[in-house]
């Protein structure tokens, strides 16, 4: 597997030791520049090449008259800064990947590490601040959040200047991170019960990030402009639900063309701030650019970051960025965060080559279409480092907590840009007691369910039961699918029928699934519903919404997959209304603070594909968003506070994990033996192997630390690590005697070997190196286990 891994590009020029220079001409330049040029140079950029031409125009519109901050910050461009990154990796042996829903995924291993990266911002001029997290997680559910902001209100310094109005919590959507983190049962039940130990291992992390990031600021009391960058980012990203897209107005689409006068259906543009002090100390850099993490299915055994996790490793690589640097001092941290990602795909060829094809990527398997896909973010990314202009303005922030079953649409602002085709049009707009659709566990391109097709829709004059009886028999016998459409006319079609369920607004959409049970029985005594489960545990109808300012940027934080023209309405609204005070950028931060599924149009969710399934609060979602986001918009410009609505519920999970009972067999010939020797000599691309008798790597997550090393020989005699398991060119494979066929901790996995796989850059340099492995045995403590020496020989090349 490792053998063809092009992830080895992050490596690839990691021995060079040319001048430290800026590519491009920045002040704060790349701490390896040769690494640098590799990546711009990459022949993987050019995978795709063609599919995309340049737009006609950007996605982030300034509007036509843009104002000027009031008051002291209204020329400021002298902002402080500081970044703070750790590591929360849970558990990687026996789980399931938040995101797949698959209890058959068990992993096994470690791809790349997960990393919490967080982003502290000040504002000297009005003594505002905010802090940004970006983690490496499928998900940022509302009591992960609630759990983080209980752990920074304890915290004696970080509670002094952080609370939750002014901390945003982001994910990036990797779908191969440990699952079962959330105390709602939509986050559990799939992977077979909650699991505290991934919960608290993201919770600590998070908080040594923050911690560190506060204390980076705290250090460096000179402030200094922070830049500004955009560009588009071209054959990266497409549009996986065209027929969604394609029920948009066409007047609204062809708003949208590229130079060939094709539709641009999905954002093709990176922004990015970049953040360097006065002496060119780099900081950190975040971007946010559309796509889904969602390059390695669910077939993959490994945890991993995804694209956006090698993106960000490969700048921090480019970076030197020391992760055990004392805090205070200043270490790079890159975060790629999400934008409005609901309908696009990373797998660029998926349409012509459907999951799960391992090419859809573009490379012949699906690590080397990650390290595509992971590259062209890289290699935009360092090229808006060395441009863009000072952001101006102050920092500000706003949040509001909305029951998002419970809104009713009637903005006249809002109102007055919806223009829905009769059929699609009601003249009372509110949202519904939520509920996913049938075509919801048909799942998404990147990673279809169990039923064989999207679209499946109440039509108003109703399905054809005759027809559905066929299309449900073909489904079964031909695509071996589950039969729905019958079932949907006859009953899902059916519930707004129903007394107290509250569902009878969903439209097209066949109820599938309630999932805000604890509301619609709500005048059952509590303990009946405690004792049924039916309470807002499933998912909170209360949701997070929230804008940070900084300068002249507005990152409107929302805990939904935004689609594309959802995005775009979103953002022409909110410019409207911020503009006049001077922010010219508006980012629809999707994945924030909590997370309820998909945001669609009025006309996507019409078409039920899995994204308007998905749509949870009914065919007015959109609607009522717009209108509660401007009503926090409008309280930023008037400079007064929203009312903060009700509190996030206090949930308990109702179904633990099995426990992990720590019982490792006694290993023959020891723990860390060596059951697989290296070669004595390896050429630059090739992969060595190198295998041990190891523990349950449960028994210690090495956090901050590895469980597998490449190390090469230095003159002394010494040893220094090379790569580690966050590096991509090195693999740490774990392989017990039994393997469950589901994502379940037994009591006794028999003997286990830890598998070490190192692709060897192709410009690595001459010399004698070695394969290690570090555990912790119970019975047994910790151990260690090295390979023999080998020699690497060979002539490398300038970049792999």
């Amino acid at each position: 597997m490792a053998g063809t891994i092009v992830a080895s590009l992050l490596a690839g020029c990691g021995s060079s030791s040319t001048p430290d220079a800026a590519v491009g001409g920045s002040s704060a330049p790349f701490a390896d520049s040769q690494l640098a040029r590799c990546m711009l140079d990459s022949p993987l950029r050019e995978v795709g090449a063609g599919l995309d031409a340049r737009s006609q125009r950007l996605e982030v519109e300034v509007a036509a008259a843009v104002g000027r901050a009031e008051g002291p910050c209204a020329d400021n461009t002298a902002f402080r800064f500081g970044s703070g990154i750790y590591d929360i990796t849970g558990p990687v042996a026996l789980k399931s990947g938040a995101g797949w829903e698959d209890p058959a995924q068990v992993m096994r291993g470690i791809h790349q590490r997960q990393f919490a990266r967080a982003f502290s911002v000040a504002s000297p001029c009005n003594g505002k601040r905010v802090m940004l997290v970006v983690a490496d997680i499928g998900m940022v559910w509302g009591d992960l959040r609630v759990a983080i902001l209980d752990a920074v209100a304890a915290d004696p310094v970080l509670s002094r200047d952080y609370r939750g109005e002014n901390v945003m919590l982001s994910a990036t959507h990797t779908h191969n991170g440990p699952a079962g983190f959330s105390h709602h049962h939509a986050s559990y039940l799939l992977h077979l019960g909650f699991d505290p130990l991934v919960r608290q291992t993201i919770v600590d992390g998070t908080i040594e990030a923050m911690r560190l990031a506060h204390a980076n600021l705290e250090a460096h009391p000179q402030s200094a402009p922070i830049r500004l960058a955009s560009g588009e980012l071209l054959n990266a990203n497409i549009n996986r639900s065209p027929p969604a897209f394609a029920m948009n107005p066409e007047n609204e689409r062809r708003q949208f063309l590229d130079t060939g006068g094709e539709e641009v259906d999905v954002n093709k543009r990176m922004v990015q701030l970049n953040l360097a002090r006065d002496d060119g100390s780099g900081v950190g850099a975040i971007n946010w650019f559309g796509v889904h993490a969602t390059v390695l299915g669910p077939e993959t055994d490994l945890v991993s970051s995804d694209n956006k996790g090698f993106a960000s490793l490969g700048f921090e690589r480019i970076m030197r960025t020391r992760y055990d640097a004392p805090a205070g001092e200043d270490r790079f941290v890159a975060a790629f965060a999400q934008a409005d990602e609901g309908d696009a795909s990373p797998n660029i060829f998926i349409l012509e080559r459907p999951h799960p094809d391992p090419t859809r990527g573009g490379g012949e398997n699906v690590f080397e279409s990650l390290a595509i896909s992971g590259t062209k973010q890289l290699a935009r990314a360092l090229e808006l480092w060395a441009e863009g202009g000072p952001l101006r303005g102050p920092v500000d922030f706003r949040l509001v907590h909305v029951p998002m079953n419970q809104v009713r649409v009637e903005d006249p602002e809002v109102l007055s840009r919806l223009h829905h085709p009769p059929e699609l049009d009601s003249p009372d707009k509110h949202t519904c007691n939520a509920a996913l659709g049938v075509s919801f566990p048909a799942g998404a391109e990147d990673g279809p369910g169990p039923l064989s097709q999207e679209g499946i829709r109440c039509d108003a004059e109703g399905i054809p039961l005759l027809g559905a009886l066929v299309n449900d028999l073909q489904t079964l016998l031909l695509d071996f699918g589950v039969p729905v459409e019958a079932v949907s006319e006859l009953l899902l079609c059916n519930l707004d029928t129903l007394p107290l369920l509250g569902l009878g607004c969903h439209a097209e959409k066949p109820v599938l699934l309630p999932l805000n049970l604890g509301e619609i029985v709500g005048g059952l005594p509590e303990g009946v519903t405690q004792l049924l489960g039916l309470t807002v545990n499933f998912e909170s109808p209360i949701q997070p919404l929230q804008i940070f300012r900084i300068g002249n940027l507005a990152l409107v934080g929302l805990p939904w997959e935004v689609t594309t023209m959802s995005a775009r309405r979103l953002r022409a609204l909110l410019l409207e209304e911020l503009a006049p005070v001077g922010i010219d950028t508006v980012i629809i931060g999707s994945l924030t603070n909590d997370f309820v599924h998909y945001l669609t149009t009025r006309e996507e969710y019409a078409s039920q594909q899995y994204e308007g399934a998905s749509t949870i609060y009914g065919p007015w979602s959109l609607a009522a968003v717009m209108q509660e986001t401007r009503r926090l918009a409008l309280s930023m410009v008037q400079d007064t506070q929203p009312e903060p609505g009700p509190e996030y519920p206090d949930v308990a999970p109702l179904l633990l994990r099995v426990p992990y009972i720590p019982l490792d067999p006694v290993a023959p010939g020891g723990f860390g033996s060596v059951v697989e020797d290296v070669p004595a000599t390896a050429a630059p691309g090739e992969t060595v192997t190198a295998i041990f008798r190891a523990g349950h790597p449960r028994n210690d997550l090495r956090l901050q630390d590895s469980f597998v090393y490449a190390e090469r020989q230095q003159a002394d005699g010494t040893w220094v690590a090379v790569a580690r398991d966050r590096d991509p060119e090195l693999l740490f494979v774990w392989a017990p005697l039994v393997v469950p066929p589901v994502a379940l901790d037994l009591p006794l996995t028999g003997p286990s070997n830890a598998e070490v796989q190192w692709h060897i850059p192709r410009d690595i340099a001459p010399g004698t190196y070695r394969l290690r492995h570090v555990g912790r045995a119970v019975p047994g403590g910790d151990y260690e286990g090295i390979s023999s020496p080998f020699t690497v020989v060979g002539e490398g090349a300038l970049c792999p």
